[in-house]
């Protein structure tokens, strides 16, 4: 019996054992229909997030292949691209694009050896669009699976086939490694600075740092290798950098090298990197210990005394000691009102006071601060704050009057349309109903930005003084004129509610609607789990590759055990120190084939109920607005008129037939950038006239290059179809915008909605379902979150280093990384689109069980910070959410809320299956201990 024989066979037993087998229904064998896609559950026409069926039927031909590749269901792909060029009837183009394809799909599984023999079969071809980048992933590939040798001659290859590629760096990194693997300590540490000096914003800085660190520990050169890490341990950003470097020190400390001990001055240094650094509580303790032993008065006084006193505030404040801040402020006021910097002392005794959810003291200094010092620059025209601290401790009379002495102080504050809503808005919450209704119905027949928000509270005060059907009148309106609004699904969940709909699948409230990869398994019967489990962990040994539902921890390479404990997987690869692995050889002729799948995919134990969820859907779909098929043209005809302009452009494409867009997207994004910038210079059109009128004898080559990008006349729907059929969401989205109103594109029918695909994608789905149902989160509000936050680019670097498709800060992704047990977190990982979700899908996840599933809330977390959330929090429990949410101090993270649950709303429309969004009806206290940072 083979091996996959055995496994189809024992998971056969199991399902009937369990009685989890539910027949399939038949399905067509046409390679375009999506339902024979291996991976895909047919027990009913709402599929699960990608796990596979046992009876679904092999697709044929590549298309199909990138097709599975595209789903995220690795392994079936790697299986159908074997099976394809084991054949003959594949033409040469679509064979160099599946082993291109294969060698992809077999580095991301970390088969590195058949990646490095792939890679080799395009890498040697005379001439390919890919042939550049295939010879440098080969010499990567060739690194990680150890052939040390291999990878240093094909980066001298690269280097000298192509001097300015660009990956000539990169493979100064992969000879560095190699070099530092065969003990050329002296190379290696050449290349590492050398990359540095070069590069000194690189996001891999530190990590390289420790890596020559550790070759100096390795070549016993412990007094430079000490050096190195006790710089790091001293400086750093990333809360992991200073763990390893702690863990060095150890090491050479345990070896016998007595290190000079750290002066006071060092450890400052260390608890300033320690605050930016994020780890608070370390950095305050040992400031505190440093504060201890230098006064900055008396006779034991010092300069480092002075210094920390001088520093004492802004550690205080960044290390969010808020509560410390505020009773040092207030009682230095207190101990003198007369000293020069009372005012400053009471300003700081408000910000500390209010910081910690103390408003009604921070108003009290507040209130002090605006009589005796108006005209000082910290209360001079503080109106906003004054009203927002009496929002704070719930004084609405008092936030309407600073609103309105602001309004009667300043004509700019007259004219704003925010200070006009919320002085009636705080009169609504006062419950002054005849004043906050003469000022929101005058707001809400206008243009302005609180037009709809007035309109909602108007309908709200009208309700209270008794006038139910004007009130219904003005909320019919909002359904009607603004339906994807924030205030329209405030009003449908209140109306859901009053009538006792019933929930489940129906109702989507930012959790993984059906049971997650979480949560055990509801079942009566503890032997039904056993085999459930049995069942999930031979579905993690015949799919290698993918985390098994059950198991969201498993990490690849650990030993899987089933329900009695014997190991179902073990792995081990050879390392640097084989020396097998030294010679420089030909990876084609000893790769070992691709691991091969089952004979049966199988399904998983919960597949009953993650099918409800649904599988994840296409990028778009196709409508009147938009055609694939003429897209495909388009992209076709424009690579094959201006490769000679662009020469990336064949490898865009190339890499777009094969579903790799994440690489594709950005060189025709570096296309579209040098369009339009030149048709923006007047001066280049005044060259391109003088070009035209000399027949092609001024200018030269640039200026033909000129005049052909002026003479392009895409419209923004042709960049719209050709980023569609390069396969890269982040600038579909943006053309599709340009090129249709889509607030006259009412979601009506299906050729409506297929159309608003375009611009709310289901964007990178296979990593958005896996990582959303690992950690309970609705897949729908991930996508809601990613669009906010990059438009789905990505590569997005923010002005602050917030990297990737949901802004996952350096800092803040080493400490998740940690919460979920990676144990080899890179900064540049965030770049790419599966650790970025992972790691920002983690988060939310935490940040949703903080705030016990109020999903709002957690949004605002993710935006405004946990800690701000939870101390407005303290002071307003049972509220309306959406009053809460109106009085969230930020405006930023207040129109954060409403923007991605805005998003959320029309993306359940669109691909949510008739079910719609709930919000929480009132707020409940959070639970600090889930996560706070």
């Amino acid at each position: 019996m083979t091996r996959s024989q055995f496994i189809s066979r024992s998971l056969c037993a199991v399902l009937l054992v369990a009685a989890l087998c539910v027949p399939p229904p038949a399905a067509s064998a046409g390679d375009g229909d999506r339902s024979n896609l291996s991976g895909a559950i047919v027990t009913d026409s709402q599929d699960g997030p990608g796990f596979p069926s046992a009876r679904a039927l092999r697709p044929r031909g590549l298309s199909a292949a990138v097709r599975l590749f595209g789903e995220g269901d690795l392994p079936a792909a790697l299986h159908q691209l074997r099976g394809l060029l084991g054949t003959r009837g594949l033409a040469e183009e679509d064979r160099h694009r599946a082993h291109f394809l294969r060698a992809w799909i077999n580095d991301r599984l970390g088969h590195f050896q058949q990646a490095s023999a792939s890679f080799f079969r395009v890498r040697k071809l005379d001439e390919h669009p890919l042939r550049e980048m295939a010879a440098f992933f080969e010499a990567r590939a060739d690194l990680l699976r150890g052939h040390l040798r291999t990878a240093i001659a094909e980066c001298d290859r690269y280097i000298s086939d192509y001097p300015e590629g660009r990956y000539r760096d990169e493979c100064h990194l992969v000879q560095a490694d190699a070099y530092l693997g065969l003990g050329s300590r002296a190379t290696a540490l050449h290349r590492y600075q050398e990359f540095l000096s070069s590069h000194p914003d690189d996001q891999r800085r530190e990590e390289l740092r420790l890596k020559i660190a550790e070759a100096l520990e390795q070549a016993g050169e412990l007094d430079r290798a000490a050096a190195q890490y006790r710089s790091l341990y001293l400086s750093h950003r990333l809360p992991t950098t200073g763990l390893a470097a702690e863990a060095g020190l150890r090491r050479i400390t345990a070896g016998g090298l007595e290190l000079e001990p750290l002066s006071d001055d060092q450890l400052f240094v260390r608890a300033c990197t320690l605050r930016d650094s994020g780890e608070i509580e370390d950095s305050y303790e040992l400031f505190c210990d440093l504060t201890e032993r230098h006064p900055d008065r008396g006779s034991a006084s010092s300069a480092l005394g002075s210094k920390l006193a001088s520093e004492r505030h802004d550690f205080l404040w960044r290390n969010r000691r808020f509560e410390e801040v505020g009773e040092w402020s207030a009682a230095a006021y207190e101990a003198d009102p007369s000293r020069s910097t009372a005012a400053e002392h009471l300003y700081w005794a408000v910000q500390g006071l209010s910081r910690a959810g103390r408003f009604s003291e921070a108003v009290r200094y507040q209130e002090i601060g605006r009589k005796r010092f108006p005209s000082h620059r910290r209360f001079r025209s503080s109106h906003e704050r004054t009203a927002l601290l009496h929002v704070g401790a719930g004084n609405y009379r008092q936030a309407r009057g600073a609103y309105q002495r602001w309004q009667s102080a300043s004509s700019r504050a007259r004219r704003s349309s925010k200070v006009r809503f919320f002085t009636a808005y705080y009169a609504y919450r006062a419950g002054l109903w005849e004043e906050g209704r003469a000022g929101l119905e005058e707001l809400s027949v206008g243009r302005s930005r609180y037009a709809t928000a007035a309109r909602y509270y108007l309908g709200k005060t009208l309700r209270r003084l008794g006038r139910r059907a004007e009130a219904n009148e003005h909320f019919a309106g909002i359904l009607k004129d603004k339906p994807d609004s924030w205030y329209s699904l405030v009003l449908r969940s209140k109306e859901r509610q009053r009538a006792g709909l019933p929930g489940g699948l129906f109702h989507r409230d930012g959790r993984w609607p059906g049971a997650s990869g979480r949560e055990s398994l509801s079942v009566p019967s503890a032997r039904r789990a056993s085999l459930q489990q049995s069942l999930v962990r031979l579905y993690q040994r015949a799919r290698p590759g993918l985390r098994g539902p059950s198991d969201p921890g498993h990490r690849h390479g650990e030993v899987v055990r089933d329900a009695d404990g014997h190991p179902l997987q073990s792995e081990s690869r050879p390392g640097w120190a084989d020396p097998k692995l030294l010679a420089i050889d030909d990876p084609a002729q000893d790769a070992e084939p691709d691991p091969a799948p089952p004979a049966a995919a199988t399904p998983t134990a919960t597949a009953d109920v993650l099918h409800r969820a649904g599988r994840p859907p296409a990028t778009w779909t196709a409508s009147t607005l938009w055609n694939p098929e003429r897209g495909w043209q388009l992209w076709t005809d424009f690579v094959a008129g201006h490769q000679v302009h662009w020469p990336e452009l064949p490898a865009a494409y190339e890499l777009s037939r094969i579903g790799l867009g994440e690489l594709a997207g950005p060189l025709l994004s570096q296309v579209y950038r040098e369009v339009r910038d030149t048709r923006r210079k007047r001066s280049v059109r005044r060259k391109v006239r003088r070009w035209k009128s000399s027949r092609g004898r001024r200018g030269g080559e640039q200026v033909a290059r000129w005049a052909a990008i002026l003479e392009l006349g895409l419209s923004p729907g042709d960049w719209r179809d050709l980023f569609a059929a390069a396969g890269y969401p982040a600038s579909v989205s943006a053309f599709a915008n340009q090129e249709t109103e889509y607030d006259q594109v009412p979601r009506v029918d299906a050729d409506a909605r297929a159309a608003w695909t375009l611009i709310y994608p289901a964007a990178f789905a296979p990593h958005v379902w896996q990582a959303a149902w690992e950690n309970d989160v609705d897949p729908l509000l991930v996508l809601s979150v990613m669009r906010a936050e990059s438009l789905f680019r990505h590569d997005a670097v923010s002005r602050v280093g917030a990297l990737g498709l949901v802004q996952v800060m350096p800092a803040t992704g080493a400490r998740v990384a940690a919460l979920m047990g990676e144990q080899n977190f890179r900064v540049e990982k965030l770049l790419e689109p599966e650790t970025n979700i992972r790691v920002g899908t983690f988060y939310l996840g935490k940040l949703l069980d903080r705030f016990a599933g109020q999903f709002p809330l957690a949004v605002g977390a993710y935006n405004g910070g946990p800690h701000n959330i939870g101390r407005w929090l303290r002071a307003k429990q049972g509220i309306p959410l959406e009053e809460f949410i109106e009085e969230i101090a930020f405006d930023e993270t207040r129109n954060y809320i409403k923007k991605v649950i805005r998003y959320y709303g029309i993306y359940i429309d669109l691909y949510g299956r008739g079910s719609a969004v709930q919000l929480p009806a009132a707020t409940r206290p959070d639970d600090a201990s889930a996560i706070n940072f």
